[in-house]
């Protein structure tokens, strides 16, 4: 089960200057008390530089509509482990048990008449929030009457704390049992994304249009 709160402030001065603030408070029950909440915040700030007073010889002189700056800054929780419906997965943090099997009692491999309780998952009391802290900046631009329109980014997901499933980790045949579900994997993706958009309508109702879109990503297991 997962509960969560969220909040959102936005502040726009002028047309010019942009403001935005969020907050999630989310909780899981696949993790301990101690660590089943976590606060993830995020914001973005844009500043709408066509805009300027200073600005207005210059865009007629070049055709710029529109020229704005952006950067944000956000983090972002995730407890998504596989299938919600294997109980090895539903909670992290707890030692499962199961009923059945038997053993053998002697040399001579006689079978013993009790059924034994086993311990079928080991928990991890430490287990938490993988996170993702993600940074972009970025360009908007329009000219010429709206007949060029694109945007430019530059982004980092930085992603720690990976939840690594027991039958994923590399164990000694001997431990017995699965190994619990740890925060290790690390994680950076940086790279740049471009858009071009190109619309012209003609005098009779025509119209044309293209988009254009390229990106680069780079991703680095540390």
């Amino acid at each position: 089960a997962v509960r969560g709160m969220f909040f959102r402030v936005n502040y726009i001065y002028d047309d010019k200057y942009i403001l935005e603030m969020n907050g999630r408070y989310d909780g899981t029950s696949r993790f301990p008390k101690k660590d089943r909440f976590g606060f993830f915040p995020s914001g973005s700030v844009a500043w709408v530089l066509s805009k300027e007073k200073f600005m207005e010889n210059i865009n007629q002189s070049i055709g710029l509509d529109m020229l704005k700056f952006r950067a944000s800054y956000g983090e972002i929780g995730d407890d998504n482990i596989g299938d919600p419906f294997d109980s090895s997965r539903r909670w992290l943090y707890m030692s499962q048990w199961a009923y059945g099997g038997k053993t053998t009692m002697d040399l001579d491999h006689t079978e013993s008449i009790y059924t034994w309780y086993r311990q079928n998952t080991l928990g991890n009391d430490n287990v938490k929030w993988e996170t993702v802290k993600k940074t972009n900046f970025g360009i908007d631009y329009g000219f010429l009457g709206g007949l060029i329109t694109g945007s430019l980014d530059f982004f980092c997901d930085r992603r720690n704390d990976i939840l690594i499933f027991g039958s994923n980790r590399s164990v000694p045949s001997y431990f017995g049992t699965t190994a619990p579900t740890i925060n290790k994997g690390k994680v950076r993706t940086s790279g740049y994304e471009w858009e071009l958009k190109l619309n012209k309508v003609f005098a009779n109702g025509l119209r044309l249009w293209g988009n254009f879109n390229m990106t680069h990503a780079k991703n680095k297991v540390i």
